[in-house]
C-alpha cells in the first residue's frame, strides 16, 4: 500500500488561475508533469481520491502497486492500483506526491491523463469562472474571490468525500434532501433509478429519450428528460436536463442519489466551492 503524502506549494500570492478548457463541458487544463511533459487534467469534485492513466503511469515509471476492483459511477468493475507521481504543475501550484489511483483512462470520451479528485481539491478553494472560461485554485486561508451583491452563499455539505448542496427543488414539488456536486460531469441533473420514477423518467414516457453515456471505463444506457424549474439556493433555473442511468451498476445506482452536473453548474457565471470552510458561493449571470 502507498501512503498519501500529497502536498500542495501554492505561489506567495496564494493563488493561481489557469484556461478553462471547457469541451465537452468538463472542468479541465493544461498541466506540467515530470521532466515539463504537457498533461490534461481533469479537476473533478466526484472523484475521491485523484486518479492517473495506467500507461501513462508505466512511460513514466512510477511504482505500481497491487490490482484490485473498484467503483465508478456505472461501474463496480474498475481495475486500479496505487501509484504517486512526484509532480504535477498547474499555473504556479505545484503539487508534490500526488497519490492517485492508476487505472486505464484511454476510454474516457475527452482527453485526460490526470484526474484531482478529493485528496487535491480538499487543500484549496476552487472557483470556476464559467463566464471567462478561468479556473482560479486559492489556499484556503486566501478569501473567497470578489464578489457582487447577486451572488449567495450557500452551505456545502458532504456526502461521503464529496461536496454537495442540500434542498434542491424541482418543479416546485420535489425536494431533494442532498444533490451531490460533480465538475467531472457533463450533464444536468443525474438521479438515480428510485427518484427518477418518481419524475416519470421511464423508457415508455414520451417526453424521454434513450441515449448512451461514456465515463472514464465504460458506457451505459442513458434516459434523458427535462425539469421544466430547478430551485437552487433562492435561483430558479428552468429547462433542466435530467438523466438516469439504464441498466448496469455504479455509484449512481444506489437509492437517493443525485447528482449536479456542469450543464446545470455553468447556468451561473461562477462558483466557488471552499472545502475547508464548507461553503459555496453561487454567483448568476446579470440577467438571471
Amino acid at each position: 500500500m502507498i501512503n498519501d503524502t500529497t502536498q500542495l506549494y501554492f505561489p506567495v500570492s496564494g493563488t493561481t488561475g489557469v484556461p478553462l478548457l471547457f469541451e465537452p463541458q468538463v472542468l479541465r487544463c493544461a498541466a506540467a508533469g515530470p521532466i515539463g511533459r504537457p498533461l490534461t487534467v481533469l479537476l473533478d469534485t466526484g472523484t475521491d481520491p485523484s486518479a492517473i492513466d495506467l500507461g501513462l503511469a508505466r512511460r513514466l515509471g512510477l511504482r505500481l502497486g497491487d490490482f484490485a476492483l473498484g467503483q465508478s459511477a456505472a461501474s463496480n468493475s474498475v481495475p486500479f492500483t496505487e501509484t504517486c507521481l512526484p509532480w504535477l504543475r498547474i499555473g504556479d501550484l505545484a503539487v508534490r506526491n500526488l497519490f492517485a489511483l492508476a487505472l486505464d483512462l484511454s476510454n474516457a470520451p475527452f482527453d485526460v491523463d490526470i484526474v484531482l479528485g478529493y485528496n487535491v481539491l480538499r487543500q484549496m478553494v476552487l472557483h470556476i469562472d464559467y463566464a471567462r472560461h478561468i479556473i482560479h485554485v486559492s489556499h484556503p486561508d486566501v478569501a473567497m474571490p470578489t464578489t457582487s451583491s447577486h451572488g449567495e452563499l450557500l452551505s456545502l455539505a458532504f456526502f461521503e468525500h464529496f461536496p454537495a448542496l442540500t434542498d434542491i427543488c424541482l418543479d416546485d414539488s420535489m425536494h431533494l434532501p442532498l444533490a451531490t456536486i460533480d465538475t467531472g460531469s457533463n450533464g444536468g441533473l443525474t438521479v438515480g433509478p428510485d427518484l427518477a420514477q418518481r419524475l416519470g423518467l421511464r423508457r415508455d414516457a414520451t417526453t424521454v429519450v434513450t441515449s448512451q453515456g461514456s465515463g472514464f471505463d465504460s458506457s451505459c444506457e442513458v434516459l434523458l428528460g427535462q425539469a421544466s424549474r430547478v430551485r437552487v439556493g433562492s435561483f430558479c433555473l428552468e429547462q433542466i436536463e435530467l438523466d438516469t442511468p439504464g441498466h448496469g451498476a455504479g455509484d449512481l445506482r444506489r437509492a437517493g442519489r443525485a447528482n449536479i452536473g456542469n450543464r446545470l453548474l455553468s447556468r451561473f457565471a461562477s462558483v466557488t466551492l471552499d472545502y475547508e470552510r464548507r461553503r459555496c458561493w453561487l454567483e448568476p449571470y446579470l440577467d438571471t
